[in-house]
């Protein structure tokens, strides 16, 4: 919704010039669905502000108080790279937070230089850097943006191998459908849901998180090496009947892994029990 969005970039534009009068900022980025442009009328706003060095706490107060914010709420204690404030901004939840340019910076090569650490949801963080707006600093935000659409070769491998992770529903089914274990068979789909998505992601050098996951068919919408129909596939999952549900999974799974092979043939691929197979009975 265009008026919501613009709405919420608006204040928070007037909290970054509240901001620039009490503290030299290096940039500030409107992150979230404001800063993407597709908010509605339950978004929130978050607000990062850039700095050297920290300011002390009761700048956050004076910049609420000054805009107009109410309603404080209390937030977990500052660290050394990072402080934060919530409260209402005429009826909108609002977050801003102040991160210093050194932890920035740390974060970027905990992810980028390190692809051992993507189970972090800092990838999160990373897409947010990509998709939000910049109201101050622009050239600043870009050098960070620059390195981040960077997408390393060795994270898109990492990403394939560590999600590459199925129960294989298909070939449980029969003994499943014997007991109960309804809960635990959605529990299955659901992270094989989410592993299809991540390895994907990783495939096609998008970042990945699967905390607070918002917005699938947008992200699925990026993905130019992806199985046909994926949204409504993944979806449909989960009001199949169980035996197909299954099936779809595992047809699911091969085309990834088809797809994988294309791109990455060097990738070991391992599945216990491929798609197609089935437990079968023992006798006495």
């Amino acid at each position: 919704m265009q008026g919501a969005t613009e709405h919420l970039r608006r204040q928070a534009r007037r909290i970054v010039e509240a901001a620039l009068e009490r503290v030299p900022l290096k940039a500030a980025m409107l992150v979230g669905s404001a800063g993407r442009g597709d908010a509605d009328f339950y978004s929130d706003l978050d607000l990062l502000l850039y700095v050297d060095e920290l300011p002390p706490q009761e700048i956050l107060e004076q910049i609420r108080t000054i805009v107009g914010g109410e309603n404080p709420i209390k937030r977990a204690e500052p660290t050394e790279h990072f402080c934060s404030a919530e409260f209402e901004f005429d009826s909108v939840r609002t977050e801003v937070s102040f991160v210093t340019v050194a932890q920035v910076e740390s974060r970027l090569d905990q992810l980028l230089d390190r692809p051992e650490e993507i189970d972090s949801p800092l990838q999160k963080v990373l897409s947010g850097m990509l998709e939000g707006m910049p109201l101050y600093g622009d050239e600043f935000v870009e050098r960070w943006r620059a390195r981040v659409r960077d997408y390393p070769e060795p994270l898109r491998r990492a990403m394939v191998k560590r999600y590459w992770n199925f129960f294989s529903l298909w070939y449980y089914g029969d003994a499943m459908a014997t007991r109960d274990t309804e809960l635990w068979r959605i529990d299955m789909l659901l992270d094989a849901a989410f592993n299809l998505l991540a390895v994907l992601a990783g495939l096609n050098r998008l970042y990945f998180a699967r905390f607070e996951l918002k917005r699938m068919r947008a992200l699925i919408a990026k993905m130019e090496i992806a199985p046909p129909q994926l949204a409504d596939r993944l979806e449909s999952l989960f009001r199949l009947e169980p035996e197909i549900a299954a099936a779809e999974l595992g047809r699911l799974v091969e085309e990834t892994r088809v797809l994988v092979a294309a791109e990455l043939p060097e990738l070991d691929l391992p599945l216990q029990f491929p798609p197609g197979t089935r437990q079968q009975q023992w006798s006495t």
